[in-house]
């Protein structure tokens, strides 16, 4: 028989195994020594850091042996050689299915503490054992997730550190987490300019972490700042963890931002932050921050160039550094031409407006009524509820039995807690006084002539413009302009009005302004 050709595998579930004496060198040593007695010839060895449940496929190293297998044609000559049966697979199917892939190959397997035997027998006592092994990193890993969830629940970080700590072994705590610099100060630093709005976005904070070469990269990624963000209670002091319930709670470490700094940031994170007005978000940039996209769907920020000294000229540009439209200029006053010259082919005829008009009102009294009819409703629901409560209150009184008694005491706090709900809902002081025809009046008068207020308005008056008369993104092409943009519910109305629903009305119910509207019959509608 010719010599057999051994190939050594190592396996460790854990970058701790790699530095103890059961870790990749010392299973390759035990293994080169039983080659040795047993005159092997050492041809390759393969050595994985990967748990060892599930799919034997998913280890780069296991993955790799057998396709050096699958390369050499005199595959019987070799013997596959590992230093325990626990690193061969600790999932029982997977371990028969590895050993099916070995005989496949007419590959021997050979282990240093455990002798295979092909007989029915041994198949049974090595499935026995492979379903030992599998029982016993389910306990251990039961046993890992307990002790890593009382340290959380202690306020104790157990998994590897955040971006800007370490965790050094203490004295008092075990392991902490402690600021390392110089990247602790550049996330407080990040932090802290996204809550100010220095960084009014995720993308503004990796560019910032990019420019202090953060972590030696001087191009840090978008998703860095998504991830410093979603974590952003650790670096406030806090400890959590959600999928084992462990809610928020104060941690041992120390925090590298102040509570004020991140309740801003949540309130910025939930879209409930103040609006800022920049020094460059005034009457040059109007289109700034609001509906205006580029073409690719994302917002157009603004800034001014100097070419030359002392004259500067404002552009609009995309915000979004992996755009292809990011770093090409659009001249401000190109672009507010053209929004102008769209907002001039809006504007709705006077006797579109007045119907539809007549029409919302009619709407809102019948809403106005339907609420009264309900409210008599729950009036009249709130006196059988008191009176209810006397019964029963009477009841619980003649009671001899304490049980029963319980149960009529338990009815009437229901009863009672209904009640205080419908009154609390039909208190006059606490419901909104909505004057709801001055208020249509005053939308009505952006929508009949959106361009005299866009002109004419303010930054606020010109931002209530482009939210009242559309609905959704208005998308900006550097070569054609604006796009068809989605105007809002009411001016759609009037255009359904004008093509489907009146009769001997004038079609084009949105047309440019016309000297002769202003004489146009009045619809008798009030």
């Amino acid at each position: 028989m010719s010599e057999l050709n051994a190939i050594i595998y190592c396996r460790v579930s854990s970058e701790r195994q790699k530095n103890e004496g059961h870790g990749l060198d010392g299973q390759e040593q035990r293994c080169r020594l039983y080659c040795g007695q047993k005159q092997y010839k050492v041809e390759r060895v393969f050595k994985d850091s990967f748990t060892g449940g599930g799919d034997f496929m998913e280890r780069p190293a296991m993955g790799d042996l057998l396709a050096y297998l699958d390369k050499h044609p005199h595959r019987d000559n070799y013997v596959v050689v590992f230093d325990d049966l626990k690193r061969f697979a600790r999932d029982t199917v997977f371990h028969l299915k590895l050993r099916r892939e070995f005989k496949a190959r007419g590959v021997k397997v050979e282990c240093l503490n455990y002798k295979f035997d092909e007989s029915e027998e041994g198949e049974f006592i090595e499935t026995v054992l492979a379903a030992q092994g599998e029982l016993e990193r389910k306990q251990n890993r039961r046993q890992v997730i307990q002790k890593q969830k009382a340290r959380l629940e202690a306020g104790y970080w157990p998994f590897c550190p955040p971006p800007g700590y370490r965790q050094p072994k203490t004295m008092a705590h075990g392991k902490l987490l402690t600021p390392h610099e110089p990247e602790a100060t550049m996330i407080r630093m990040a932090l802290e300019g996204f809550a100010t709005d220095r960084f009014e976005t995720q993308a503004d904070m990796a560019h910032y972490l990019g420019e202090q070469n953060f972590v030696g990269k001087s191009r840090v990624p978008f998703q860095l700042a998504n991830r410093l963000l979603a974590r952003v209670w650790i670096y406030a002091g806090f400890i959590q963890y959600e999928p084992w319930e462990v809610m928020r709670r104060e941690g041992h470490h120390q925090p590298l931002i102040d509570l004020a700094t991140y309740h801003k940031i949540l309130r910025k994170l939930e879209g409930r932050s103040p609006i800022r007005t920049r020094a460059d978000m005034r009457e040059d940039f109007p289109l700034r921050h609001t509906r205006i996209v580029c073409s690719n769907g994302h917002p157009l920020t603004a800034s001014y160039t100097t070419k030359k000294k002392g004259y500067r000229k404002p552009y609009y540009r995309c915000s979004n550094r992996t755009c292809p439209e990011h770093t090409k200029s659009i001249p401000a006053e190109l672009i507010l031409a053209q929004f102008k010259a769209m907002l001039q082919e809006i504007r709705p005829k006077p006797l579109i407006l007045k119907i539809s008009e007549a029409m919302l009102y009619e709407k809102w009294e019948r809403r106005v009524a339907e609420r009264a009819n309900n409210e008599k409703r729950e009036v009249g629901e709130i006196i059988g509820i008191q009176t209810e409560i006397r019964d029963l209150s009477k009841l619980a009184r003649k009671a001899s039995s304490e049980r029963v008694r319980r149960e009529y005491e338990k009815q009437i706090e229901e009863l009672a807690a209904k009640e205080e709900k419908l009154t609390e809902k039909n208190d006059p002081v606490k419901k909104p006084k909505i004057e709801f025809r001055t208020a249509l009046q005053m939308v009505f008068d952006y929508l009949k002539d959106p361009y005299t207020k866009w002109v004419e308005g303010d930054l606020s008056e010109k931002n209530l413009v482009l939210n009242l008369v559309f609905e959704g993104l208005v998308f900006y092409d550097r070569g054609f302009g604006f796009r068809t943009a989605p105007l809002c519910l009411p001016l759609r109305v009037f255009e359904h009005f004008t093509t489907s629903k009146l009769q001997g009305v004038e079609t084009g119910g949105i047309e440019p302004p016309s000297s002769n509207e202003a004489n146009e019959p009045s619809t008798g509608v009030v």
